[in-house]
């Protein structure tokens, strides 16, 4: 199981992947949410009294984001709510905040992964389609938090079939640095890099990675 903690404080990315993360949890007690958005899932997980907030260290009781993504019933849902207050990026990715956070988990995902742990979320092709964003914020918070954890997932394979995870990135653009690295997820499992040495999280990483690609990667991994 990715997340055991009951009362765990979350933090979620876009995409169709954290969300499917946020789908599963419905079997959880009083998770808390501080994220950079929320969307149509925290507000489902509300309703259900999944997401109380009761135990977080700050904002006890509310839900805190910079944005909403979402349909327009989370705009409604959150209009006047005083359960969700929307908050400046300067709150919401600040790390003196993010370190009262001691139970943060941070579900993020990106566009690929080198064998060391470096992400990148920015670059698709040579194509530059975004910016940084806060997952490297949130990663490193949730890194660092006493009972946190940082859990990026991502398929392991492009629409193209081209590997997710690479030896190296093509443009030389890290969006994340391998020291916040955690919980690597993809369908084929979960790669555990915390305090791992270089040599074992490529192993672990290969091992996640689409089984058409694994051999090139173990190639291009040798030292």
């Amino acid at each position: 199981m990715l997340f055991r903690s009951d009362g765990a404080t979350i933090q979620f990315g876009i995409g169709t992947l954290p969300d499917a993360i946020l789908s599963h949890l419905g079997n959880k007690n009083d998770l808390g949410v501080h994220s950079g958005l929320i969307s149509d899932a925290v507000m489902e997980l509300t309703e259900r009294g999944v997401v109380t907030n009761a135990r977080k260290e700050i904002d006890r009781g509310v839900t805190v984001a910079g944005s909403l993504y979402g349909s327009p019933a989370l705009h409604e849902w959150a209009v006047g709510n005083p359960g969700v207050t929307m908050r400046s990026v300067e709150y919401t990715h600040n790390a003196t905040v993010l370190g009262n956070l001691q139970t943060l988990y941070s579900i993020n995902s990106a566009v690929e992964i080198d064998l060391t742990g470096q992400i990148s979320a920015e670059v698709v092709g040579g194509r530059h389609i975004g910016l940084v964003g806060g997952q490297g914020s949130f990663a490193r918070a949730a890194v660092f938090a006493e009972h946190g954890r940082s859990v990026l997932a991502l398929p392991s394979v492009s629409k193209n079939g081209v590997s997710r995870i690479v030896h190296r990135f093509e443009d030389g653009i890290v969006s994340s640095g391998r020291a916040d690295a955690d919980l690597i997820v993809t369908e084929h499992g979960i790669a555990d890099l915390r305090g791992v040495p270089l040599r074992e999280r490529m192993e672990r990483l290969i091992a996640i990675s689409d089984p058409s690609h694994r051999s090139t990667l173990r190639s291009q991994s040798a030292f």
